[in-house]
């Protein structure tokens, strides 16, 4: 049998911010891509402290949301907060630069 060989799809923006989508980026100073660890730029690592401020911002606005619905039990709320939070992910999205690999430095080590 012989190996199958692993696509793989190079990191741009999209890639990046779909990684770093679901945990706090700006509390680490590495990044992590088909194991290969890269360091980010202080550049990069101030966007993504920006960016947290923004789910920061979103996570008050679920509570408010939250809170608005119980009690006047209003669908409307709902749907704000939802396109709220897309427009707050498109910030963050193209907050971050163009050429995601310009600031990132491989640091020669491997994840395991």
């Amino acid at each position: 049998m012989s190996k199958k060989k692993e696509t793989v799809v190079p990191l741009t923006r999209w890639q990046y911010f779909f990684k770093a989508l679901y945990h706090n980026a700006a509390a680490t100073t590495e990044f992590t891509f088909h194991k290969h660890i890269y360091r980010k730029s202080d550049e990069l690592q101030a966007i993504e402290q920006q960016s947290a401020r923004i789910n920061y911002v979103l996570i008050l606005a679920l509570i408010v949301m939250f809170m608005i619905t119980s009690r006047y039990q209003n669908v409307w709320a709902v749907v704000i907060y939802f396109l709220l939070v897309i427009v707050g992910q498109i910030i963050r999205y193209f907050m971050l630069p163009k050429d995601i690999k310009a600031h990132l430095t491989d640091t020669g080590r491997r994840a395991c």
